[in-house]
């Protein structure tokens, strides 16, 4: 009997040729020397295994069945696949993977299988929330344009637009109404004269009626009030129905604020008892003096009283709501209120107070006793005197305006009809046309000194006056003298506002004798402020302190031994005076300043040197003693 052997049991068989080829394969000659190497060669032995005698078995059927699919097709390639895996696992004995490597593939086949789930579900639920969002921004979008997804560029980034050019002869093809006039089709050229035309219509229609109770209404037209439109209002309105920028326009109308005043003020004045100003006027008084009467200026001030008036602002805007509203033919009454005085007496004594005043007096006519030719001298300087302030009794005077007092009075001659008086020449008296009018000058000359005024041309005589003050030594640098073709006085009004100058002659009331000259100076004064004048006597000579100095002349025309005094002796100053302005009583400054020299004049004595031939003797009469006031009148 031959001898039997068992059969190999496949599955064990597969088994151990498995573990036989996984053990050739995964473990490499590791040596450890070389440890990279051993890796390396671990991963070349995983690549280059040997092939089992299963798989080698199934090499020719896998060929075959690549042969088929490329002569036959899908249907080959998918029998033939299905063959090869059918023989490979009948030549291994059954699968040709390990369990644990099955269940590794089937574990990481699950965890395949539950992502997909996952994402599928992250997916739908992406979809819903994307669709949510949509759905919002779709309404918000439709509420406020403003958010939209597209952001609106900024201005600086917009293109600038031309204007379109506008002429005469552009053609306006928008369905534009000015003034009522529609100016479609049109040219602007055109279309300017047909607005116009409506514009004079609508200017000739306006007829505005004012009415107060029963008094004649007031007639407003449009050329009384100055009603009329712009043109520049007028080409504006074109250009923009030319680019389409307006489709109807009505041009605003203005009127002449001043005209139409004019045109109230006639209404206004029938208005009864309306309010009467204030005012002044100049009036005369008439000052008897001896036999002769004087004019004397003055101001007369008539308070003003309140009255009714038209309420010129509530018309006015009657006037123009009836025009902005296009109601040019209504009816309108105005208010009436109670007026005041647009000047007051006040606002005119204020202008016309009395900045400054001065007076002198002066003999104008001697008496039983007196020398006949003293009187005569008195007389002519009363005349002299009289005539000048004749010539300049009312002086009105702008700012800035001079006086000259050689200009007012002119030449004065005899033939002019001045009288012949003392006056100083050579430092002795003469008699001259025109003498005493320096009198005249001096009380000018102290008046405006008061009033403030500092621009002043003014020389002092070379003999001091006597009749400046009641103390003689106090009125020393505030005379002036005047001579016809040398020596002028005068002064400029520098106090800012115009000034009035009243000059004039009263009677003194310390002498029947005596008259005054009186000069006042009205104006604009500045309230609290007054002008004081003062003098200092510098220097002082006396003429009785130098004999030497006195003169004589021998005359055969006098008994011989026998002196008359024919200069008159006078002591010597020199003067420095003050104007000083004072504010509510306390000083503020010196305004002006000016020095004065008056030269020592001694005597002068003529002296007979004759014997005249004896004369039957007569009984002498006594001589008149001379007044004590009349040594000094220049």
């Amino acid at each position: 009997m031959g001898t039997v052997r068992p059969q190999p049991n496949t599955e064990t068989a597969s088994a151990r040729d498995w573990n036989t080829r996984r053990t050739a394969s995964a473990q490499p000659n590791r040596s450890a020397e070389d440890p990279f190497a051993a890796a390396n060669g671990t991963l070349r032995f995983a690549s280059e295994r040997k092939t089992s005698a299963g798989e080698a078995s199934a090499q020719p059927v896998r060929a075959s069945a690549s042969a088929g699919r490329s002569s036959s097709g899908s249907s080959a390639r998918s029998t033939s696949s299905r063959s090869a895996s059918s023989a490979k696992r009948s030549a291994s004995g059954g699968s040709s993977q390990p369990p644990k490597k099955r269940k590794r593939r089937k574990k990481k086949a699950r965890r395949l299988f539950f992502l997909a789930i996952g994402f599928l579900v992250f997916a739908v639920i992406v979809l819903l929330a994307a669709i949510l969002l949509a759905g919002n921004c779709t309404k918000n979008c439709k509420s406020s344009p403003a958010s939209s997804a597209t952001p609106e560029p900024e201005a600086s980034l917009l293109p600038i637009e031309t204007p379109v050019p506008v002429t005469d002869e552009t053609i306006i093809t928008h369905d534009a109404v000015i003034e009522g006039v529609r100016v479609r089709d049109l040219t602007v050229r055109e279309a300017r004269e047909q607005v116009k035309n409506a514009l004079e219509e609508k200017r000739d229609a306006f007829d505005i009626t004012v009415s107060y109770q029963n008094y004649d209404p007031l007639m407003l037209s449009a050329d009384t009030i100055g009603l009329n439109y712009s043109e520049a209002d007028l080409d504006d309105a074109l250009k923009n129905a030319a680019r389409g920028d307006e489709t109807a326009v009505t041009l605003p109308m203005t009127f002449d604020g001043d005209l139409l005043r004019n045109a109230l003020y006639a209404l206004n004045d029938k208005i009864p008892n309306h309010a009467v100003n204030a005012s002044v006027t100049l009036k005369w008084k008439t000052n008897k003096v001896g036999d002769t009467n004087y004019q004397q200026p003055y101001w007369d001030f008539t308070a003003g009283t309140n009255g009714a008036k038209i309420d010129f602002t509530d018309l006015e805007n009657q006037i123009t709501e009836a025009i902005e509203t296009g109601d040019y033919t209504a009816s309108l009454t105005p208010k009436v209120t109670v007026s005041e005085p647009e000047i007051t007496l006040e606002s005119l004594q204020s202008q016309l107070t009395l900045l400054g005043s001065y007076s002198t007096s002066y003999y104008f006519k001697g008496s039983t006793s007196t020398d006949p030719a003293l009187v005569e001298n008195r007389m002519g300087r009363d005349a002299n005197i009289t005539k000048a302030i004749g010539m300049m009794q009312v002086t009105e005077m702008a700012p800035g305006k001079s006086f000259s007092f050689n200009k007012k009075t002119g030449d004065r001659t005899e033939k002019k009809g001045w009288a012949l008086a003392n006056a100083i020449q050579d430092q002795t008296y003469t008699k001259e046309p025109g003498g005493g009018v320096c009198q005249v000058s001096t009380t000018i000359f102290n008046a405006i000194l008061r009033a403030g005024i500092t621009n002043i041309t003014r020389r002092g005589h070379s003999i001091p006056s006597d009749y400046v003050t009641k103390e003689f030594r106090d009125g020393l640098g505030f005379d002036a003298t005047v001579d016809t073709k040398h020596i002028d006085f005068g002064f400029k009004n520098d106090t800012g506002h115009t000034i009035y100058m009243f000059i004039y002659i009263s009677k003194n009331k310390e002498s029947a004798r005596k008259k005054n000259i009186n000069v006042e100076i009205y104006g604009q004064k500045e309230e609290g402020v007054e002008y004081r004048c003062r003098n200092e006597i510098i220097e002082e000579t006396f003429w009785k302190d130098d004999e030497s100095r006195f003169e004589y002349e021998y005359v055969n025309t006098l008994p011989a031994g026998k002196q008359e005094q024919v200069r008159k002796p006078h002591d010597g100053y020199v003067v420095k005076t003050y104007v000083d302005k004072y504010k509510d009583g306390v000083f503020v400054r010196t305004v002006r300043t000016e020095e004065t020299t008056y030269k020592v004049i001694y005597p002068k004595y003529s002296v007979g040197i004759s014997t005249p031939t004896p004369s039957p003797t007569k009984t002498p009469k006594p001589t008149a003693t001379p007044d004590s006031d009349d040594w000094n009148e220049p």
